[in-house]
């Protein structure tokens, strides 16, 4: 079966907490007699720069691509990485492409065999238990974080994440006012964005610890390793990577360091499905938890990342619960990722052909894209990795 069009969506929406524009890409391929798969290549909190990933597609990678086997996904990604990383780099913008056409092109051979994703990884469509993402408003007080957190634990959710954006006392005040609110058999994680030294971030989880909380991600810039070995070496708290890795020779470097005991894969990031389920087997060898990171993506992003998630029998899975996520939502012709379709703190991986979700193509016009702010230019401490108010 092969190729006939690779084609690039750009789609957008006004986040308003906080105000800013969340992004998304959006890959369309098209083989000969009409089929049709979608892949994402986004990173969706809004960090994400759509029209960059379009640009290489329609310039380099669909000339190269059209014409051939769609079905030959190894192949294809194969030559992806010859067209791309020599000169563009092989991580970042280049494995976003590489991963959305592949999540594509696996949308293509599932609706060609009739069946979903996970069965071609050799898993059956199952339920996967998940976690509460928090907001970034950052101004709300220490109580307030905790009640954010009502709606989801009324769905059934075990577990959620607290965003921190602040000194370590302020920092540790949050996470035990959350604490306090959920009860002690509530899972805590909590996420920094890159926010603290090394340091910094060793004297937070070691302040952490009797809050019980079950990991701490991002503390620091992986770009900093030696502070990173030191710091998963030395922290009570697990470390969790995962939404600024992107490849699985990235992880494999992490893991022999030492430097964290939780991998957070994203299919839309770090090149694909099958570069997933290769950092769960580099994880497995080396005792790693993998709890998938999922962005808010658009429901092609998040089917993706339900069905390796399924395969690599991840035992926790990431959910925004953030109220208004319209490209989530309204791209089907019925929600089936919202809240009201949780049950029991756990999320349905689709049963369906491909990737299993049905995308309405008519409502992309209702999302355009617009160039808005990046997280890193509203919390520009969040990219510092030197945050400190002691």
């Amino acid at each position: 079966m092969r190729l006939k069009s690779l084609d690039v969506i750009l789609l957008g929406h006004r986040k308003v907490d906080p105000p800013m524009q969340r992004t998304y890409a959006l890959i369309r391929a098209e083989a000969e007699g009409g089929l049709v798969g979608y892949g994402e290549a986004s990173s969706n909190y809004g960090h994400s720069y759509p029209t960059v990933i379009k640009t290489v597609i329609e310039d380099v990678v669909a000339r190269n691509l059209v014409g051939k086997d769609a079905l030959d996904i190894r192949r294809r990604v194969a030559e992806m990485h010859v067209l791309l990383d020599g000169y563009l780099g092989w991580e970042g913008v280049t494995s976003q492409v590489i991963g959305g056409i592949e999540i594509a092109l696996w949308d293509l051979l599932g609706k060609h065999a009739g069946l979903p994703v996970c069965r071609l990884l050799g898993a059956a469509p199952t339920t996967l238990p998940v976690y509460g993402t928090g907001t970034t408003m950052f101004e709300a007080t220490p109580e307030w974080y905790g009640e954010y957190y009502d709606a989801c634990l009324a769905r059934g959710f075990k577990a959620v994440k607290v965003r921190l954006d602040v000194g370590i006392p302020e920092a540790v005040e949050r996470v035990a006012a959350v604490r306090r609110h959920v009860g002690p058999d509530v899972r805590i994680m909590v996420d920094a964005y890159w926010g603290y030294s090394t340091d910094d971030a060793l004297t937070l989880a070691r302040k952490l610890e009797p809050l019980d909380v079950f990991f701490f991600e991002e503390p620091s810039p992986q770009y900093q390793a030696v502070g990173m070995k030191r710091l998963g070496n030395l922290s009570p708290v697990k470390i969790a990577v995962g939404e600024r890795v992107y490849s699985p020779h990235q992880y494999q470097a992490i893991a022999a360091d030492g430097a964290a005991q939780v991998f957070e894969p994203d299919p839309c990031l770090c090149g694909g499905i099958i570069a997933c389920m290769e950092i769960a087997t580099i994880a497995r060898l080396h005792d790693i938890v993998v709890v998938p990171h999922t962005g808010s993506p658009t429901p092609v992003g998040l089917a993706a990342g339900l069905h390796w998630a399924a395969a690599a029998g991840c035992p926790l899975f990431e959910y925004d619960i953030d109220p208004s996520l319209p490209v989530r939502d309204d791209l089907m012709p019925e929600p089936i990722f919202d809240l009201a379709h949780i049950v029991d703190g756990r999320i349905t991986v689709p049963d369906g052909p491909g990737l299993g979700v049905t995308i309405d193509e008519t409502a992309f016009s209702r999302f355009p894209y617009i160039a808005g702010e990046t997280y890193a230019e509203i919390f520009p401490e969040h990219e510092a990795g030197g945050f400190r108010r002691t």
